[in-house]
Formats: structure tokens, sequence, C-alpha cells
């Protein structure tokens, strides 16, 4: 199809982020209108939404390939160029310089300083660049929820609420790794907790932790002062089944990981 391998780099990201929030609202049994999707796109980014609806397939053919569900009713297209090839590969894996890093270190902290470095560099705002900042910041925000089957499944076994503060807005609940992801291996049910995007960040810095065998939240000294303190003491939810619930191997492991 003619044009597909001029695509921008802002282009490339939009479709990506927007195929993940389709799928996250699929795997969520939202109401979703590919259409809709196809037109907002067109009218925000250029191009026509039969493009984007083109585009949309190529993702599914690139998952498909590395073997990553796809999209129901977008079937793999192939026509696509090894160069946007490789583009949306690197967009869909959410390669980051901590993800790089975490790769050939294996260090977590290294990683989490990584990740607040690149999240300011995201962040950092210029008003010329305006709507280039909201969407590189959408597309993080579709990255830090989780692969999409794993939060769903998340959502699933948590009743949609977050395991320690009860919220249940669904924007803001995200998949959280007890011991840090390292595949596909690591998302499992056992190794995962809903929690509130605020508290998944304190969670994966170590402010935050759970005593093993009583389930209780426990936090940091320095948090103690804070709105996050009242957290201390409370017990975390259980899944809605017995074999769905953290492991307590993997809890303590985590809480050996504070340095408090």
């Amino acid at each position: 199809m003619a044009g597909l391998s001029d695509w921008t780099q802002d282009q490339l990201v939009a479709a990506v982020g927007a195929y993940r929030m389709m799928q996250q609202r699929a795997a969520q049994g939202l109401a979703l209108n590919k259409a809709q999707v196809y037109r907002e796109l067109a009218e925000e980014h250029g191009r026509t939404p039969k493009a984007w609806e083109y585009r949309m397939q190529n993702i599914s053919h690139v998952l498909d390939q590395l073997q990553q569900p796809w999209l129901s009713g977008l079937r793999p297209a192939a026509n696509v160029g090894p160069e946007v090839t490789g583009q949306l590969i690197k967009l869909l894996g959410g390669t980051s310089p901590a993800e790089t890093l975490t790769a050939t270190t294996g260090d977590t902290r290294t990683q989490l300083l990584a990740e607040r470095r690149y999240a300011e560099e995201l962040l950092a705002f210029s008003p010329a660049d305006a709507e280039d900042q909201r969407r590189k910041v959408l597309a993080t925000i579709v990255r830090r929820q989780g692969q999409a089957s794993f939060r769903a499944a998340l959502l699933e076994a948590y009743s949609g609420r977050c395991a320690m503060t009860g919220c249940n807005v669904l924007d803001v609940l995200e998949a959280a790794h007890v011991y840090p992801y390292q595949g596909a291996a690591t998302n499992s049910l056992t190794n995962g907790l809903l929690l509130r995007a605020d508290v998944h960040t304190l969670f994966d810095l170590y402010l935050i932790s759970v005593e093993p065998e009583t389930k209780i939240v426990q936090t940091a000294p320095t948090l103690r002062d804070t709105e996050y303190g009242r957290l201390g003491g409370l017990r975390l939810s259980q899944p809605v089944a017995d074999h769905l619930a953290v492991s307590v191997e993997l809890l303590r492991w985590h809480r050996s990981q504070c340095e408090w």
C-alpha cells in the first residue's frame, strides 16, 4: 500500500498507543468503536481513516510474528517494510532507556532511576511541542499500565479494585509485579498485585511493602507522616479465589529489598 513507509515517528507512536488502548478495552469487555478511533486519528494526525485501519493491521502482523495476541477484527497485513517493522517492534515492546538498562545490567534500582530520568524527559514541557508531549505521556501511561492480558487478569482477580487502597477507578489501576518483570514468565498472577498508579510507584521503589505472613501493608518511615502513612496496618485485599493470591515467597523477597 503506497505511503506506508513514510509515516512519521509521531504517527507510529499514535498508532501503537491507539492499538494498545483498543486491546485494553477489549480485554475489559468495554465497548469499542474502531471506526471512530480511526477518524479521530485522521483528524489529529492526518492521513485517511482507511490508512489508519491498514496500519493497525500492520501492527497485528508484527504482534503475530512476535507470537503475541492481536486484536480480533484486525487481521494481520504483512505489507510493511523492514524499517517500519523495526520501529513498530520497538514501540510495541515499550523499549525505554530503563528497560534497555535492565536487560543489560539486571539492576532494579538502576532501572528505577533510569525510569525517573526517562519520565522527566517525556514530561519536559515545551509550548511549541505540547501536542507531541501529550502523545508521549499517553504512550507512557499505556506502557506503564502493563501488558493488557496481565492487567485484565488482575482486574478480574481483584474485582477492579486496588489491593491496598480499594480504589476502583480503572484508568489509574496498574498491573504491579512483586518480583520485577523479566519476561512473560513473570506475568503470573501470583507475582502480581492490582495497585493504584501512585501506590504502584512507591511499591516499585520499595517504600511500600507487605508483611508476607499476615498480608499487612507496611510503609517506610519517610512515608508515615504523609497521606500514604495511613496505608500502614491495612490488610491486603484478597482476590476472588485463593489460588490467585500473591505468593508469600515473592512477598518475602520484596520485603527483603526494603532498606527500612
